[in-house]
């Protein structure tokens, strides 16, 4: 027993160090110019051995992707759900969504680049993945929004639309970090998004 826990073990450690240099050489040269034996050369394993944990570049690009997804909203809901009130909600989902892209930039990059939306085989499978966990992450955005209009922290209009404006707000702000020299920590960009998100750019002085 002891030694089957040892070789899972085993296995899943060779097997993230696959997946964090797979993210690492497809960020730099894409994923048509990327490589398995350049893949199996950076984690240190032959390239026979790397093909006995993923059978092709495309399977390994597609689990890739998927279990940053996945670690992403698992990520970003813990955080959200580990404070109460709704304002407070708001600005952990904004510093969250930050936290994962200032830590996570190479998949970040592949993300924006949309490569995974256009691979031959899976992807109609990983294509609508994307598209499911993105919708499943605006539903649970929009939770947030309706629960804080019940409680009167929000004024009342459509949690949906308050949902999409947030959302699209942080979206902006890490693809300008992403694309610019990132000469400033995302962090910092927390307290504009709140202060345009929950007060407007609507000047009280009117003209």
């Amino acid at each position: 027993m002891e030694r089957s826990k040892r070789k899972e073990m085993e296995f899943q450690l060779r097997r993230n160090e696959i997946l964090h240099q797979a993210e690492r050489i497809f960020s730099a040269k894409g994923f048509y110019n990327t490589t398995m034996a350049e893949i199996a050369d950076a984690s240190g394993f032959a390239i026979g051995t790397l093909y006995l944990f993923f059978e092709s570049k495309e399977k390994l690009y597609t689990a890739m992707i998927n279990e940053k997804l996945d670690l992403m909203y698992s990520e970003i809901r813990g955080a959200v759900n580990g404070v109460e009130k709704t304002i407070d909600k708001i600005e952990m989902l904004v510093r969250a969504h930050f936290y994962f892209v200032e830590n996570n930039v190479d998949i970040c990059n592949l993300l924006i680049r949309g490569e995974g939306m256009t691979l031959s085989m899976g992807n109609t499978v990983l294509r609508d993945k994307i598209i499911a966990d993105y919708v499943s992450h605006i539903d649970f955005i929009e939770g947030i929004m309706h629960r804080g209009i019940e409680m009167k922290s929000l004024k009342v209009m459509e949690s949906r639309i308050m949902a999409l404006a947030i959302l699209g707000i942080i979206r902006s702000f890490f693809y300008d970090w992403m694309l610019s020299k990132k000469e400033t920590p995302l962090g910092d960009k927390v307290d504009p998004v709140l202060d345009i998100f929950l007060k407007g750019v609507k000047s009280e002085v009117t003209g």
